[in-house]
């Protein structure tokens, strides 16, 4: 019988998490744990055929990884997925670094700030916010990716993504940026804060 294509090997996010899981657990145990992940997707997938794409980007892939490492390996779990969150996350980073390496690039990404700030918490709830061309600051209160997540029965999977986040965004050049709380962390918000580099501002 053909086996099921797993869709985690496709996936941008998530694909390479396979050869850390073969560098600490084996082949043999890094293969069971890829497919128990591989089917679990499949499940949050035809449970919910009319999830955001949020949900079927990361946070799906996220809670069927952490469920299935948690399987094999009880008590890695955590470890595991923000270990790969971290790696991922710096990978982008640099990747970030190239492209706000253009000249102009950040400049332009200031100068539109209010939209680029408006399009990256769209979803999410928000207060505290102030936009200029110099800073831009806001508290989420609320994140779908964690309330996805506890509704899958796994709120600390959401971390992954949460320790991705809080690399890639320090690749943005021209741009100070600042994150001390999580909600998949547990605190009651995640405050961001972006100051343009380069400007005389206050201090956060």
């Amino acid at each position: 019988m053909r086996r099921r294509k797993n869709q985690l090997d496709q996936s941008f996010v998530y694909k390479k998490l396979k050869k850390e899981l073969v560098r600490r657990y084996g082949k043999e145990k890094a293969s069971a744990i890829w497919e128990e992940a591989g089917g679990k997707l499949r499940t949050f997938e035809t449970a919910e055929p009319e999830a955001d794409k949020t949900s079927r980007m990361f946070t799906f892939p996220a809670a069927a990884i952490y469920q299935a490492v948690e399987q094999y390996a009880p008590g890695d779990a955590l470890g595991v997925t923000r270990a790969y969150g971290k790696q991922f996350g710096q990978r982008v980073r640099k990747i970030f670094r190239r492209i706000t390496a253009l000249p102009g690039v950040p400049a332009l990404m200031w100068k539109h700030m209010d939209k680029l700030a408006g399009k990256m918490s769209d979803g999410y709830g928000t207060k505290n916010m102030v936009v200029t061309t110099e800073e831009c600051r806001l508290d989420v209160i609320s994140c779908p990716i964690c309330d996805k997540a506890k509704v899958l029965g796994v709120p600390e999977a959401a971390q992954m993504i949460c320790c991705m986040d809080k690399e890639y965004m320090t690749g943005i050049r021209g741009m100070d940026y600042r994150r001390t709380k999580s909600l998949a962390e547990g605190d009651d918000c995640c405050d961001y804060r972006m100051r343009r580099t380069g400007k005389k501002s206050g201090g956060f």
